[in-house]
């Protein structure tokens, strides 16, 4: 790594490290009830405890005026990461570290419970990485600029949202994307219904493109997003019913690039009952890819069983997670599961895995190492779900990996540990090992280490 950038590395950990030891906070033990959420936009400051109040509560519902309040607040995330092949080793790079740098803050404008106002300015860095993405950088810019109208209507409460907005619409397919540097982001309009246990979001617009200078980010002309989504709350239990339509001008897919409009149409269970949890999702897809149509599938599965009064209170749990792959790469038929706007952390966060073509089948188990840490571990195995597809990292379909006579990738091992020292505080250290699988290794494939360091603070 060149020295200017091990310099700036150095500088910003031993910042970001000292700023982590010194903030002040409410105690580690409050954490079930902090108020910060990931989508900012969605906490509620109101019935925060006085004694255990975070960093930062002072800012919130300041008095404007009558009815009217004001609330500030931001977040800085420093990740440092080192990966010894990238994409399995499949690229011309042997051996990658880089430093990923988020800086946000917004403020929050309220006129009682009828309006709203929300802003959100974010400047992201890239360092030191010689395979960037293309959301590691974007200089100072609007990352979130939205108006709320709500009224109280016949049945429910209705509210209607126009601007810049995150969207976040269950833990996998459609999310902000929160392990790269910069998050998913729409500018779209957004109607929201809610009525007892009940609620409805129909939404349209398109992705905002990160045009990497200062405020030049435009949503992007070669891309709409459109749809609906039904859930209800019913106990410990949540049902989901969804449909969303993608159509991307140009979207590549098994090594060809062509206009990808895809219908998704999906449900998902989750719940508890006592010491049991589990969490399945399914989605169908239609449309057309090209000349070709749309055929894919993807679901998932997770089922576990918690022991609060084993020592350490664990989480012991298994989950198979299946993406459709393309039987044949020539035909009039496109199999590939693409989900419009995953996360990849859902297979863990070395950027390596995707739903695409995949079957992953894994044990995990959740430990509670302290009051404030907290300890996953994670084995699982992964095979491509046709051969005929290639093996797909994110959303990159990987040189070299259609074919052959094995669907198997490889098998992996991961840790992660968060420590929260205090609500305004998240430090995550995540090691994960790749064993890939011998015919991958005969195409050119390593074994893959990857480790990163995060720190992230909030108030």
């Amino acid at each position: 790594m060149p020295a200017a950038h091990r310099t700036r590395i150095d500088l910003l950990a031993g910042t970001c490290i000292a700023a982590a030891t010194l903030l002040p906070g409410g105690p580690a033990h409050a954490q079930d009830a902090s108020p910060f959420r990931s989508e900012r936009f969605d906490e509620d400051w109101r019935r925060v405890d006085v004694d255990n109040r975070p960093f930062g509560a002072g800012f919130k519902n300041m008095d404007v005026a009558d009815g009217v309040t004001l609330s500030v607040g931001g977040d800085a995330r420093w990740r440092f990461s080192s990966l010894d092949a990238p994409r399995l080793g499949l690229a011309d790079v042997e051996a990658d570290e880089w430093l990923l740098q988020r800086l946000l803050l917004h403020a929050d404008l309220r006129f009682a419970d009828h309006a709203r106002v929300f802003v959100q300015l974010g400047a992201h860095d890239g360092i030191g990485r010689q395979l960037p993405a293309t959301t590691d950088d974007n200089e100072f810019d609007i990352q979130q600029a939205f108006v709320d109208i709500s009224l109280d209507g016949p049945g429910g409460h209705f509210t209607a949202r126009a601007g810049r907005q995150e969207l976040a619409l269950g833990p996998r397919f459609v999310t902000t994307r929160d392990s790269g540097n910069v998050r998913q982001r729409h500018d779209m309009v957004r109607l929201m219904f809610t009525s007892g246990r009940w609620r409805a979001d129909l939404f349209g617009g398109s992705p905002v493109t990160d045009g990497h200078g200062v405020f030049d980010d435009e949503p992007d002309g070669g891309q709409d997003f459109y749809g609906a989504r039904l859930e209800g709350t019913f106990g410990a239990n949540t049902l989901g019913l969804y449909a969303y339509e993608v159509d991307r001008d140009a979207a590549a897919l098994g090594g060809v690039t062509r206009n990808d409009d895809r219908i998704s149409i999906g449900a998902r269970l989750a719940g508890r009952r006592g010491a049991f949890d589990f969490d399945t999702e399914a989605t169908a897809q239609t449309g057309a890819f090209g000349d070709a149509d749309i055929e894919a599938f993807g679901a998932m599965f997770d089922i576990g069983w918690r022991f609060p009064e084993a020592p350490l209170t664990p989480r012991v749990s298994g989950r198979v997670t299946y993406g459709s792959g393309d039987s044949d790469l020539s035909d009039d038929t496109q199999g590939t599961f693409a989900p419009p706007f995953p996360t990849s952390q859902w297979f863990g966060q070395n950027g390596l895995a995707s739903f695409s073509n995949t079957i992953e089948t894994a044990a995990l188990v959740g430990l509670t190492a302290a009051e404030d840490v907290t300890l996953n571990l994670k084995l699982s195995s992964v095979w491509r779900s046709d051969v005929a597809d290639y093996v797909y990292a994110g959303s990159t379909a990987l040189a070299g990996t259609s074919g052959g006579d094995e669907t198997f990738v490889g098998k992996s091992a991961a840790i992660s540990l968060a420590w929260r020292p205090n609500a305004n505080v998240l430090i995550n250290p995540y090691v994960s090992y790749v064993d890939v699988g011998d015919e991958l290794i005969a195409r050119g494939a390593h074994d893959v280490t990857y480790w990163h360091l995060s720190v992230t603070l909030r108030f």
